[in-house]
């Protein structure tokens, strides 16, 4: 609930003349979120994997953020995804080369 409030003010406040005073509240309501929700977490985990480049600036930041809120934004990391991924190919290669025998 908190983190959801929290990106709602983010979100009212963006547009206001400082901008980085709302993104201070998204970056706050981001993780709680995804503390909470299964759901969020997942779609930030894809997200972070979707656009895997700018996910080592997400680490950069984690590094440098409280234990509280870092513990939170680990729980988001795309590893999981790329071992799922990569384990999925593996598979479909296997059933592959049993049917052409």
């Amino acid at each position: 609930m908190a983190g959801a409030i929290c990106l709602l003010i983010g979100l009212a406040f963006l547009p206001l003349p400082p901008p980085f005073f709302g993104m201070v509240f998204i970056a706050l309501g981001v993780p709680l979120l995804a503390a909470g929700s299964k759901r969020t977490r997942r779609f930030i985990q894809y997200l972070r994997w979707r656009y895997y480049r700018h996910n080592a600036k997400v680490e950069f930041l984690l590094a440098r953020l409280p234990r509280a809120l870092r513990k939170h934004g680990h729980k988001t990391r795309p590893d999981v995804l790329v071992r799922i991924r990569k384990n999925g190919a593996q598979r479909k290669r296997q059933i592959n080369s049993t049917k052409a025998l």
